[in-house]
């Protein structure tokens, strides 16, 4: 009871703090924050917001950036036409707390979540979805259908694109994403790191030429092949160790959307991945992808890859055109402008 007390308080307070950013039909400059505390900058999300920005930013009349305090997002959104993007239901639910009107706020839904309850669903602006299983998801929430939004994760076409001419290709398999320690965490469970290890060995051991790209797997707590190669290079040099890949593989078993699925596809990559977030959303053998099932064994995975790669030198010119459609809903560019729409919809649209 005192905790709810608390909570209608500081909320009633908040709203004192923010009354002034609803539009009252007089011009404001229009603004899109992401909202991320200090605590939480340099994750996953934060990258994808700034790389959003880089596209924002090219948009006239447009202001973007970062709020990292209440005090900072009351103080940015003072006189502007201002929405501001929960990276997250955590932020979600701090934004509420804090009495930030929610018709103001956009969702980004970055993973499913089966009966956590969502504070003020019905109210938000809008919800951001990685994939159509959580569009559905969201839908069974009785939330109306023209306020949730397919959003995959995102790239960078300038940084990552298939080259016109065939170029040679020495890794056969290469998994993508950094290493974190905690052997018995809940990220190792999500990630599947043990299986991940174990099916480069099996692959190793068939004789491909297998590598891992991402920061820290030198601290790996699994005991790592010597014939593993381990790529630890800035995200704008990953472009390059994709091109010298013939198949990426994600081995991950909750991922909404794993970025690198859509740097290889454009890379032109063959690509394979467990049944989960929006390589469901594909049309797999129309762009050279498969689904491996998550309860088959790391043999079981190493004998489906060793298969495809025998009868697949790599994507055909149609596949990866086939590709395009996707990727292309997909770059950045696409996205920074896909969110002004939502929050600023034309009247002609």
């Amino acid at each position: 009871m005192i905790q709810r007390i608390k909570s209608s308080l500081k909320r009633r307070l908040g709203r004192n703090r923010f009354h002034f950013i609803i539009p009252d039909g007089v011009d404001r400059p229009k603004c899109l924050l992401a909202y991320l505390p200090v605590r939480q900058q340099g994750w996953i999300l934060d990258y994808l917001w700034r790389d959003l920005c880089q596209k924002l930013v090219l948009i006239p009349g447009l202001e973007s950036g970062i709020a990292s305090s209440p005090q900072d997002l009351a103080s940015q959104s003072c006189g502007k036409d201002v929405f501001v993007i929960a990276m997250g239901l955590k932020h979600l639910n701090e934004l509420i707390e804090m009495g930030f009107p929610p018709e103001r706020i956009v969702f980004y839904h970055t993973h499913v979540r089966l009966g956590i309850a969502i504070k003020k669903l019905d109210l938000l602006h809008a919800i951001l979805v990685l994939n159509g299983f959580e569009r559905e998801l969201i839908a069974m929430r009785k939330v109306q259908r023209d306020r949730i939004h397919l959003f995959p994760a995102g790239y960078d076409e300038f940084l990552f694109s298939s080259p016109d001419q065939q170029v040679t290709r020495p890794i056969d398999v290469l998994f993508v994403g950094r290493y974190r320690r905690g052997k018995d965490g809940y990220y190792h469970q999500r990630k599947r790191y043990s299986f991940q290890v174990e099916l480069a060995h099996q692959l190793l051991d068939q004789g491909k030429n297998v590598a891992f790209l991402g920061n820290d797997w030198e601290e790996c707590e699994y005991a790592l092949d010597t014939r593993l190669q381990l790529f630890n290079v800035e995200h704008l040099n990953y472009g390059e160790i994709y091109l010298q890949s013939r198949l990426v593989c994600s081995v991950a078993g909750q991922e909404g959307g794993p970025v690198s699925f859509l740097e290889g596809m454009a890379c032109g990559c063959l690509m394979v991945s467990s049944p989960t977030g929006f390589t469901t959303d594909l049309n797999a053998d129309q762009v050279a992808c498969w689904t491996l099932p998550l309860v088959d064994s790391a043999n079981d995975w190493a004998d489906s890859i060793q298969h495809i790669l025998a009868h697949n030198s790599s994507p055909t010119s149609d596949q990866q055109l086939s590709r395009e459609s996707y990727l292309d809903m997909a770059k950045f560019s696409s996205l920074a402008l896909q969110l002004v729409e939502i929050c600023w919809p034309r009247a002609d649209a």
